[in-house]
């Protein structure tokens, strides 16, 4: 009897475990699926084909190895042809942007949970540019620094008695015009992760942050900061792949104007425009741009996800 036991409840255990087994592979299949479909399929060929060159008296694609790799990191990476090497640098710009964002969304984040004197005025005011087209919000922007009506250039104008031309391919004030729009559209989103991190911390710390007179600065800096430093942890890594995807802000401030020599010109935007309206070995040369690139960064960002592991804090709230 207790034999007969025992084995009914090791077949049951052993029905549990295949149950299990074949729920976690069903969770497994949707996600592996949708990864084989829509990136291992889309891009193989489009991977396959940057070893290849298309011949326009035969109308084929001949094998060519890694030379056209080659080309790509000499032209843009090392520098052997500057305007290409100027959209490379001009992608890592996004970088710089993303640096500047995070203290001040942190400051005003902080603030709002403070709960500072008209805080819900200006939360709205932080979150309105996320709340509005991109193209709708970067018309207004141009509008404002316009040569000939906008308000900001012509107050400027009479300040200075100079006319002034800020949205001109060749002016030297578009890119800090950018960095600014950039920065000013950024920042909504960014205050809300932030500030939905802060909302976790628990009431009991800031009212013994109270009651032990530890000022407002102090307690953001050695309170605060380490409690929300896993948000912070993965934004830090988020920095660093937004120069694969920095093309929006550049190309609607300069109304899809490069500039000399590339000035504006960055990597995703480079690729849009190749994919959009180029020929085919332009489109062969932006695949590989954007693999190399790719690659490139792939390293970074691996050491910045170790790196803030091990800075990150466990926090458990």
């Amino acid at each position: 009897m207790e034999n007969s036991t025992v084995q009914v409840k090791k077949g049951y255990y052993a029905t549990r475990k295949r149950r299990q087994m074949w729920f976690l592979i069903a969770l497994c299949i949707v996600p592996l699926l949708n990864f084989a479909i829509f990136w291992v399929y889309v891009n193989f060929k489009t991977i396959l084909l940057t070893f290849q060159q298309y011949d326009t008296s035969t109308s084929t694609y001949e094998p060519i190895g890694l030379t056209r790799y080659i080309s790509v990191f000499k032209d843009y990476v090392l520098g052997r042809d500057p305007a290409k090497q100027r959209m490379y640098i001009n992608a890592l710009r996004a970088i710089v942007i993303n640096l500047i964002i995070l203290p001040i969304a942190f400051v005003a984040s902080y603030s709002f949970y403070k709960k500072i004197r008209f805080e819900k005025f200006f939360r709205v005011l932080f979150m309105f540019p996320s709340i509005i087209s991109i193209v709708v919000l970067t018309m207004v922007f141009r509008y404002m620094f316009h040569g000939e009506f906008g308000p900001i250039a012509l107050l400027a104008e009479k300040l200075t008695g100079e006319k002034v031309s800020w949205l001109s391919s060749d002016s030297d004030r578009l890119w800090p015009l950018i960095y600014t729009y950039a920065i000013w559209a950024g920042l909504g989103t960014n205050v809300i992760m932030i500030s939905g991190a802060m909302l976790r911390i628990p009431g009991d710390i800031t009212e013994a942050c109270l009651i032990d007179g530890v000022g407002f600065w102090r307690e953001a800096l050695q309170f605060v900061l380490p409690l929300i430093m896993p948000t912070i942890g993965i934004y830090i890594i988020s920095i660093l792949s937004s120069c694969l995807s920095f093309t929006m802000q550049p190309m609607l401030i300069t109304g899809d104007n490069v500039g000399p020599e590339n000035k504006f010109l960055t990597m995703s935007w480079y690729i849009y425009r190749a994919t959009n309206g180029g020929n085919k070995e332009q489109m062969l040369e932006a695949s590989t741009v954007g693999i190399v690139f790719s690659l490139l960064l792939t390293p970074f960002i691996i050491g910045a996800r170790v790196l803030a592991n091990k800075i990150t804090p466990d926090v458990d709230f």
